[in-house]
């Protein structure tokens, strides 16, 4: 799965989670304003004149803090869900098939000098370690280098005598995060302007 496809999939399912997110804050707050309104009806039959006044500015006051509570609610369902996305999706590509092959080719496209240090994770050293080092040897030749384990999810780190490669998927997922949320960012104006209008 390439970089972008994951993006894609990432922004897709987050925009879905928050347009499902807005539909539900938005039918809550409809039902909010016609209790509300309801109420104030209510009271108006009464006579009740100032009480109406003091309702429609609680009304007002109500519907700010609504706003506010919904803004909250979305923002933090829209977390929840990149969180949720960007989880399963790193599960998904740790077990996929083409995992291995990933990480063989991002290794074959690095210039070894020697006496460098592949970090995989623990669960990856397991899997593919042994297997990985045998390829790495046949493609390359007679390279010094060792695969160790380290505290990482997915993906590599090499580390050299002067330099370094984070290739890690935690790496790769935190530079594609920003651009994830400034799309949420743009859904989530969109999801105020709804709001404003209720």
């Amino acid at each position: 799965m390439g970089f972008q496809e994951l993006k894609d999939r990432i922004l897709s399912e987050a925009r879905k989670s928050a347009e499902d997110i807005i539909k539900e804050a938005n039918k809550k707050a409809e039902s909010i304003l016609e209790e509300a309104s309801i109420e104030a009806e209510n009271i108006k039959t009464l006579g009740l004149r100032n009480i109406e006044r003091d309702m429609a500015v609680l009304k007002r006051q109500s519907l700010a803090n609504i706003r506010l509570e919904i803004q909250k609610g979305i923002l933090m369902e829209v977390q929840n869900a990149i969180e949720e996305v960007i989880s399963e999706t790193f599960r998904e590509i740790l077990e996929s098939p083409k995992y291995f092959d990933y990480l063989l080719k991002g290794l074959l496209e690095i210039e070894f000098k020697g006496n460098e240090e592949i970090i995989l994770s623990n669960y990856d050293t397991q899997r593919f370690g042994e297997f990985l080092f045998k390829e790495l040897k046949r493609v390359k030749g007679d390279i010094n280098f060792k695969i160790i384990s380290g505290d990482i999810r997915g993906g590599f780190i090499i580390r050299g005598i002067d330099f370094d490669i984070n290739n890690t998927l935690e790496f790769i997922f935190q530079n594609i995060r920003p651009e994830i949320e400034q799309e949420i960012g743009r859904i989530l104006k969109e999801a105020e302007r709804n709001a404003n209008n209720i």
